[in-house]
Order: structure tokens, then sequence, then C-alpha cells
């Protein structure tokens, strides 16, 4: 009996990282809303430590390369599209959030 508890504890306890981006303007052509609330972005991978998120940030970034190709579940297929300019934005604009962030609150 004691030993489910101390399990639940230490799920509780384990945090993750994820890479997200900020949902695409819409109001400006081939750009982020980079001001959304970050509970409106979107989580294009996960990753169980900081450093590991940040070195797939740093790439992304460094390349321009849009953050939705890292998807590996196939959920952000909808938001492929071939605009070079909005995969640079989101790139950029692209950061590494803790799993447990009180700003995720109130995700769908």
């Amino acid at each position: 009996m004691g030993n489910g508890k101390i399990r639940h504890v230490a799920a509780l306890a384990f945090v993750g990282w994820y890479l997200m981006m900020p949902p695409d303007s819409t109001k400006i052509p081939h750009e982020v809303d980079s001001d959304a609330p970050l509970s409106r972005w979107t989580v294009v991978a996960t990753f169980d430590t900081e450093d590991n998120c940040e070195k797939v940030l740093t790439g992304v970034q460094k390349t321009e390369q849009d953050p939705i190709e890292l998807d590996k579940t196939g959920k952000l297929k909808r938001l492929q599209k071939n605009d070079a300019a909005l995969g640079k934005s989101r790139a950029i604009n692209a950061g590494c959030v803790e799993s447990d962030d009180f700003r995720l609150k109130g995700k769908r």
C-alpha cells in the first residue's frame, strides 16, 4: 500500500520539456503570433531534459528549419505549408518550455 503512494508521488515529480512554437498569425501573412498566450502554442516535440530540448532548438534556429518537421506524431501535418518565410518565423520564435509551466494551463 505504501509503495503505491511513493510511485504516485514520483510520477507527479517527473518534469519533461516541450519544444513549442507559437501559432501562425491570422493578421500577418508568413508570420507567427509570438505574443499569443503559451497555452495556444503548439508542442512540436518532447524531451527528458532542458539540455536536450535546447540543443534541438539551437539547431532549428541556426538552420531556420520549420519546427513542425520534427513532429513524429503526424498531428501537425495540417500545419505543413510550403511557406519558407512562415517556417523561418516558426523557427526563430520557437522555445523550450517546462512541461509543468503554469502558463500552459488551460491548454485543450
